[in-house]
């Protein structure tokens, strides 16, 4: 209870922590992963290097998905199922 309260008054984040409220940012509000990330870490001013540490692979996965559909990164191929 008292590291928690510690790591909240530092604003100290785990990977899975950040993740998740991404994740529910996301949902609350309907906002792509990207706008979610860096909403996110304009409220919690948290540095771009701090972040890309903190993010999983699952999130990783579906930011470069939505990057892709949005014509930001080129396609990947996928072997269909």
């Amino acid at each position: 209870m008292v590291k928690m309260k510690m790591e909240q008054t530092l604003n100290v984040y785990t990977s899975s922590q950040y993740n998740q409220e991404v994740e529910e940012l996301v949902e609350r509000t309907g906002m792509k992963y990207l706008d979610a990330i860096l909403h996110h870490a304009d409220e919690n001013k948290l540095e771009s290097e701090t972040i890309a540490k903190l993010i999983n692979a699952n999130l990783k996965m579906k930011l470069r998905e939505e990057a892709e559909q949005l014509h930001f990164l080129p396609k990947t191929a996928k072997l269909p199922i």
